[in-house]
């Protein structure tokens, strides 16, 4: 997606806006691949976040506990065994995590997972379907992985070789305990998931349902048809639910103005813009950022 418009977050930036004292506490890294406990998470983490996009990828694996996050406009609830993916550039939010939550987090540097996996069909079924349960025996098994990850001196001199590698071997098993889901859709699906993957390229331009049916070379019924048998939602909902995702993020810079965020995100009329956000949200623009400026306040007092 090519849009100036809308920030994401790095690493470090992260660590300023969304965590407490775990900056002076807790010693993060500057690698390509960093792994931390998900114990950490709950007692750091400043809860709920707003949305925001990385400009990194993240794996998150839940050994125990669980939580819930948004990840584009799908709300995710996660328990012991699941895993997570969520792709650079993407819109997520981490609405709750349990006190009793153990597993990893374990961040990928945009430029290594293509080299990771070079099967981008792969990676564009993990970015779209982000959410896998897996078998008690498998989570173990990436578990030993993360554990030789942690393990591998920063220092020695075949680190990077030997992290990527179990790195690799760790995405590599999670498409095996997932393989229905990710290494075998059927033309229902494998037509949403290109649908979800143009959407992702193209909505800040083209919105209407039509241009994706013919990106697709498919008729509108039967896109219609497809994605709503796999998701339960109209393309158009898909488009609508994207854009107004993406407006929550432009409307945390307080410089903007409505019409200013409206315009941005191709809208030639900003009171469209606000039907729009009303229809989906149940409130305007202007009590999102007012709600969302209070609970920013909250949490600021809180820490």
């Amino acid at each position: 997606m090519s849009n100036k418009h809308i920030d994401t977050v790095n690493h470090d930036k992260f660590v300023a806006q969304y965590t407490d004292a775990i900056s002076e506490s807790y010693n993060f890294k500057s690698s390509a691949i960093q792994i931390y406990p998900l114990s950490i998470a709950s007692s750091f983490i400043k809860l709920p976040s707003p949305l925001f996009r990385t400009n990194y990828n993240f794996l998150l694996l839940f050994l125990s506990g669980g939580g819930r996050q948004q990840v584009d406009s799908e709300i995710i609830d996660l328990n012991a065994n699941d895993v997570l993916f969520i792709r650079e550039g993407h819109l997520n939010s981490i609405i709750a995590i349990d006190q009793n939550t153990t597993g990893y987090f374990i961040h990928v540097d945009s430029t290594l997972l293509p080299q990771i996996i070079t099967d981008g069909t792969l990676i564009d079924r993990l970015t779209f379907y982000p959410k896998h349960t897996i078998a008690v025996p498998e989570m173990e098994w990436i578990c030993t992985c993360c554990d030789l990850i942690a393990a591998q001196q920063t220092d020695a001199i075949h680190t990077n070789q030997i992290q990527s590698a179990l790195l690799k071997a760790i995405f590599l098993k999670l498409a095996e305990a997932s393989a229905t889901t990710i290494c075998q859709p059927d033309r229902q699906a494998d037509i949403t998931l290109q649908f979800k993957r143009l959407l992702y390229d193209n909505f800040i331009i083209n919105r209407e349902v039509k241009f994706y049916a013919d990106a697709l070379a498919i008729s509108e019924n039967y896109l219609n048809k497809c994605v709503n048998y796999c998701t339960n939602k109209p393309p158009k909902q898909h488009i609508n639910e994207m854009v107004i995702g993406h407006s929550k993020i432009l409307l945390q810079d307080w410089s903007r103005d409505i019409s200013q965020v409206a315009f941005d995100l191709n809208f030639s009329n900003p009171s469209y813009f606000g039907r729009l956000f009303k229809q989906l949200t149940k409130q305007t623009p202007t009590a999102y950022r007012d709600a969302l400026r209070q609970e920013l306040s909250e949490q600021s007092q809180g820490f």
